[in-house]
């Protein structure tokens, strides 16, 4: 567990003596930081997490700062310290809950064999313990789950139930929550948690933060990046004047080496919600969050049944050939400076289009991306695979032209070109799941809700999330991309000659 890619701090083992059990045992961050092995020391902010007890909470908090190990940690600190209790972790991914579980068996494994219960069952969604007195029946439990219905009997004396990524739960939010009130109020003790990172005005999650006196019984907390001890140089100086200060301003102040690595690998609009907490308005978005997510797949496995989503996503280069039921179509948007760069494969089937494939290429050198894509052209055989020919892309994209002919087809990025493939783009998720169907993959449904139609100086239209130099919204472009490369409308001959003032009425919504 690494200083850089986990929330708490790595320290050198403390020596354990009575008096300091005898003081800080009772709590959960005392049990863990004294007991583990290597120790851990957790920030403020986590500590106030882990001891919590208040019935109802709702956290706003920026990403990767730590609350995934947290909340494995509280749940694995009171099913040792407590008997006949149940935590259940609810996640937007399953494999994201599954996560928890080995953070908790992570911690599990670094506590003393005379200060932690028995295991009774270990697997991949759930671990549960032999209460004190060796009874099974106030065993404790902790349970991992996607963002399907809670479900409870109300036989456990003390149950936490957490919300994790609450945002990103898209047309399940108000199901889960539904189902998860009248379970955590048929027992004595116990809360619900609320976690998330924003993701626009609009669902579940937005509701309950925003509407504080309809919700008034919830504990709020806003953690914002410079709460964080690994992001931020100076946390108690920062809290004071970071609120007053211009992104810019703080982050070159306060942020850390690490910090300042995920402020240039996003435009400034992204980076304000994913790490200051920002609600950014999706109703000025090209791309509603509430039109995305009618076309992307369901990833809840039904029994031991395949999920949707695992169902039409190909793994590799040969998965996807397999999987291929109608037309394929590729498109690979080349990284700028610190971007990686992305290829997208759509399937166009007599019942829409499916992103059956996607692939980052992070710090990669351009003649191992011109292979793998070589790769891809020759394996998965789409009928066509379109490029970013602009900037770094132009060398790549001549030489496959040269050796695959009429299969690949360089796009230069001009505001015609990029405004054609968004308005394609467009045109299947208006049709919604019959249109076009994604996976619930988070960083790609983020770009698409953060495209905009922006007009410029001169009149036209521009599609973009730029807000920096840094990032231009690789695989949104990438997707455009693929469905341009299938697009059955299109003349491939001119995809430079689109205009759209050609006929104004079409840039409206429909």
């Amino acid at each position: 567990m690494s200083k850089k890619n986990r929330a708490p701090t790595i320290i050198t083992p403390k020596k354990i003596d009575t008096e300091a059990l005898l003081s800080v045992l009772a709590t959960e961050s005392g049990y863990l930081e004294l007991l583990s092995d290597p120790a851990i020391e957790f920030d403020d902010y986590q500590r106030d997490f882990l001891e919590s007890t208040d019935r109802f909470q709702i956290y706003l908090k920026g990403r990767q700062l730590g609350f995934s190990f947290v909340s494995a940690a509280r749940a694995l600190a009171r099913s040792q310290n407590l008997d006949d209790y149940t935590c259940i972790i609810s996640s937007y991914k399953q494999d994201d809950s599954k996560e928890k579980i080995r953070y908790a068996k992570q911690i599990y494994d670094s506590l003393p064999d005379n200060y932690k219960k028995r295991k009774m069952v270990d697997n991949t969604t759930s671990l549960e313990f032999v209460s004190k007195s060796g009874r099974q029946s106030t065993g404790t439990r902790i349970i991992a789950q996607g963002k399907g219905p809670i479900r409870g009997k109300g036989s456990n004396n003390v149950l936490d139930i957490i919300l994790d990524e609450f945002a990103f739960f898209g047309g399940w939010d108000s199901t889960v929550y539904t189902s998860a009130v009248p379970v955590l109020t048929r027992v004595k003790h116990g809360s619900l948690t609320i976690i998330s990172t924003p993701l626009g005005k609009a669902g579940k999650f937005y509701e309950l933060w925003s509407e504080e006196k309809k919700y008034r019984n919830y504990k709020r907390r806003t953690i914002y990046w410079w709460d964080f001890s690994l992001l931020c140089k100076d946390v108690a100086r920062a809290r004071l004047e970071a609120p007053d200060m211009h992104t810019l301003q703080r982050v070159e102040e306060f942020g850390t080496d690490q910090l300042h690595e995920l402020f240039n690998a996003m435009d400034l609009e992204a980076f304000q919600q994913e790490f200051e907490c920002a609600f950014i308005d999706d109703s000025t978005s090209y791309f509603p969050l509430e039109m995305v997510y009618k076309c992307v797949m369901n990833d809840e496995r039904n029994d031991d049944r395949l999920s949707q989503q695992e169902d039409l996503i190909a793994k590799d280069f040969n998965a996807l050939r397999e999987k291929t039921a109608g037309s394929l179509g590729g498109g690979y948007d080349v990284g700028r400076r610190k971007d990686a760069s992305e290829l997208t494969s759509l399937d166009g089937t007599g019942n829409g289009k499916i992103l059956r494939f996607m692939e980052t290429y992070k710090q990669s050198d351009f003649d191992l991306q011109e292979r793998e894509l070589g790769r891809f052209l020759e394996i998965a055989k789409p009928i066509r695979l379109c490029i970013d020919e602009t900037g770094l892309g132009m060398h790549m994209a001549e030489n496959l032209q040269k050796k695959y002919s009429g299969q690949v087809e360089p796009i230069p990025f001009t505001n015609a070109t990029k405004e054609a493939m968004a308005i394609a783009l467009h045109k299947e998720f208006e049709k919604g799941p019959s249109g076009i169907l994604i996976p619930n993959e988070r960083d790609l449904i983020t770009q698409i809700v953060a495209i905009k139609r922006e007009v410029t100086s001169t009149g036209a239209f521009r599609y973009s999330v730029e807000r920096n130099n840094n990032h231009h919204g690789d695989k949104f472009w990438s997707l455009a991309l693929a469905n341009w490369a299938i697009n059955e409308n299109k003349a491939y001959s001119k995809p430079v000659g689109f205009s759209i003032m050609a006929n104004p009425e079409s840039i409206f919504f429909h």
